[in-house]
């Protein structure tokens, strides 16, 4: 007898086991007594013991009567059938389909050629797993399937499956009568709710794809525009720093405008408030303060006077007056402050025509000559 082994490697691990248990992973998810595909997904079937059915799903007696399956099978006789339960260690069990061929081989009472078994995982703990294991031989499930002919109902199509069933009603299916019909019904089952399930899946990616496009359209469409505006606004920004430089240029002039002394109308002020006999040499305006140089008949009046003025303030002689010998005035030069103009009540000022025509006061000295 020739062996074939199968070594699958993988710089340098071998991984025969690791694809033994995802094998075994698969098929109890799949065909598990306790498995919740099986339980959602398996067709239902009528299931002939004797004279009585049964429905069944998903290996289970089911009581909803008013579905008519399409698929069928046959129980054997207890006396027909070899029952043994055994018990593996659960590390073993993805080396069941070995062992369980070993066991058959011992525990048959049968031919090799008559002999048919199945096998089924009923239970599982940590440590052990128990395998109910039915034998039985060709005959029988050949005179089975004959008196099912002859005296079964009518209305199912195919061949029927094979049964055994263990002491706690757990079905063992006999591999090769019909049983591919409703695992084919299962398959497609479950791949219409697979496609189903990835449609919808597929369906929301791409929604959200189409999102995530028209988002990222959006921004960059948003942030061309910004660009635009930003670009559009530069000018208007540059303006309004220019306006806002100029604005504060104009406040500067403004307030210095608004501190500088009213020069016309002091200077008319001073004009007209000096004696006919008052000759200014020179008159000198920084601020609120006036400085002016002259000539007159007797400056200490004129002093006087000044003092007197309200609008006038902190009048001083900067220097003593003293006699001209050439023209026989008196030269002085007197500093003040000037008031503001409105706390006090304006003389009547001379116009420019006024001043021009020569009444009042000169704006320089008569010659000596």
């Amino acid at each position: 007898m020739t062996r074939t082994t199968n070594n699958w490697s993988l710089f340098g691990l071998d991984l025969t086991g690791a694809g033994r248990h995802l094998s075994l992973g698969f098929k109890q998810l799949l065909y598990d007594y306790s498995s919740p595909l099986l339980k959602k997904f398996d067709a239902p079937i009528r299931v002939f013991q004797g004279d009585t059915s049964t429905l069944f799903r998903a290996d289970r007696p089911f009581e909803k009567s008013s579905e008519q399956p399409n698929l069928c099978a046959v129980v054997l006789p207890s006396q027909a059938v070899l029952l043994k339960t055994i018990s593996l260690p659960s590390k073993s069990e993805d080396l069941i389909d070995s062992a369980m061929a070993m066991e058959i081989a011992l525990s048959s009472p049968f031919a090799e050629s008559e002999t048919r078994a199945t096998w089924r995982v009923v239970s599982r703990s940590k440590a052990v797993i128990d395998v109910v294991l039915a034998i039985t031989a060709r005959q029988f499930i050949e005179g089975a399937l004959t008196r099912f002919d002859a005296d079964g109902p009518t209305g199912e199509s195919g061949q029927p499956e094979v049964w055994a069933l263990s002491s706690d009603g757990i079905p063992l299916v006999f591999e090769g009568f019909g049983n591919e019909a409703r695992k084919r019904a299962y398959h497609q089952l479950l791949g219409k709710t697979v496609a189903v399930i990835m449609t919808a899946w597929i369906a929301v990616m791409l929604s959200l794809w189409v999102l995530a496009g028209v988002t990222k359209i959006r921004a960059e469409r948003l942030d061309a525009e910004l660009v635009a505006v930003r670009s559009q606004s530069e000018v208007p920004a540059q303006q309004r720093e220019q306006l806002q430089l100029e604005r504060a240029r104009l406040d500067v002039v403004e307030a210095a405008i608004a501190e500088r002394p009213h020069y016309r109308y002091w200077l008319n002020h001073i004009a007209a408030s000096a004696p006919d006999v008052v000759y200014f040499d020179q008159v000198t305006l920084e601020g609120n303060q006036v400085v002016v140089n002259g000539y007159a008949n007797n400056a200490s009046v004129y002093l006087r006077m000044l003092t007197e003025t309200p609008a006038y303030s902190d009048v001083t002689a900067l220097s003593a007056f003293a006699r001209d010998v050439r023209t026989g005035l008196e030269r002085f030069s007197i500093q003040w402050q000037l008031r503001d103009p409105t706390e006090v009540l304006p003389l009547a000022s001379a116009t420019d025509s006024d001043r021009s025509s020569g009444a009042g006061a000169p704006d320089t000295a008569p010659d000596p000559s």
